[in-house]
C-alpha cells in the first residue's frame, strides 16, 4: 500500500534524516497551532542580531527554532501594550542538553527618524538557569540600529555589554554584529549577520526567510563559529505575528 503523506516524497532519505526531518515540521507545525490559538507574544526570528524596531502597539508575535547539531530549541514571546507603546516586554526560553535557561526581556523604542529610515532602540535581558541552584546566568544590554537603506534593503548595528557567569568565573565583555536583510520578492527575504564578544566567540549566520503572508516568517539558517572549533549549524524556525 502506498503512503499517502507529505513524509512520503522523502522516503530515498536516511532513516536518522527523515526522523530529524519529521521533528523539524512537527515542531514547526506547533508553532503554528500555538500562534493560531491563542494570539500570544513574540520575538525576533532565528538571527542574533536585533534590529532597532519595536512592535506596533497591541501587536504581539511568538518565535521558536530548533538547532540540530546542538539539539539546542528555544521559545520566545514578545509584545507592546496600548498602555505603553514605546515599551515591548517578553521572555525567551532556551533548552539543551547541558541546561535551560529562561531570560525576561525588555525593549524601548529611543528614536526613529522616518525621512531617513533610521530607528533606535534599547534593549536589556537577563538569564536564569531554571535547573540550578544558583540560578543567575548573567545579563545584557544592548543598543541596536536599523537603517532602511531602501525598500529591499535593511541593514542593522548593534552595540553591547554582557555580564555572564562562564564556569563561576564573572566576565564583563563588550557585544557588537551586524547585519542585512534584503527582500528579494514579497515572499522572500535573504538575511546574513556576523556578530560577536569582546574577547570571546564569534560567529557568522545567514539564510533565507519566507513570508506565508503578512503574519509568519519561516526561517532556514546556516551558521558557523569564527573562534574555537568552528563549529557548524543548521537551524530551523518559525515565526507569528498578530
Amino acid at each position: 500500500m502506498h503512503k499517502h503523506t507529505f513524509l512520503a516524497a522523502f522516503d530515498w532519505l536516511p532513516a536518522s534524516r527523515q526522523r530529524a526531518l519529521r521533528r523539524n515540521l512537527i515542531f514547526i507545525g506547533a508553532l503554528l497551532v500555538l500562534g493560531l490559538l491563542s494570539k500570544a507574544f513574540a520575538a525576533g526570528g532565528s538571527y542574533v542580531v536585533d534590529d532597532g524596531a519595536i512592535n506596533a502597539p497591541g501587536e504581539c508575535n511568538i518565535d521558536g527554532g530548533y538547532t540540530r547539531s546542538t539539539s539546542h530549541t528555544t521559545l520566545s514571546a514578545a509584545c507592546t501594550s496600548r498602555a505603553m507603546p514605546n515599551l515591548q516586554w517578553g521572555a525567551a526560553l532556551e533548552d539543551d542538553p547541558e541546561q535551560t535557561q529562561l531570560s525576561p526581556q525588555l525593549k524601548g523604542s529611543l528614536w526613529a527618524w522616518q525621512d531617513a529610515g533610521v530607528e533606535i532602540a534599547w534593549a536589556a535581558a537577563a538569564h536564569i538557569a531554571v535547573d540550578r541552584r544558583h540560578p543567575f546566568d548573567g545579563a545584557d544590554l544592548g543598543l541596536p540600529l536599523t537603517w532602511q537603506a531602501s525598500q529591499t534593503l535593511r541593514l542593522n548595528l548593534n552595540a553591547g555589554w554582557a555580564h555572564a557567569y562562564d564556569d563561576g568565573e564573572q566576565n564583563h565583555r563588550l557585544t557588537w554584529g551586524t547585519g542585512l536583510e534584503y527582500r528579494l520578492a514579497n515572499s522572500l527575504t535573504l538575511l546574513a549577520e556576523r556578530y560577536g564578544q569582546q574577547g570571546g566567540d564569534q560567529a557568522w549566520q545567514a539564510g533565507p526567510r519566507v513570508h506565508l503572508g503578512q503574519q509568519v516568517d519561516v526561517d532556514l539558517v546556516v551558521g558557523r563559529n569564527l573562534t574555537g572549533d568552528r563549529d557548524r549549524w543548521l537551524t530551523t524556525g518559525a515565526t507569528l505575528r498578530f
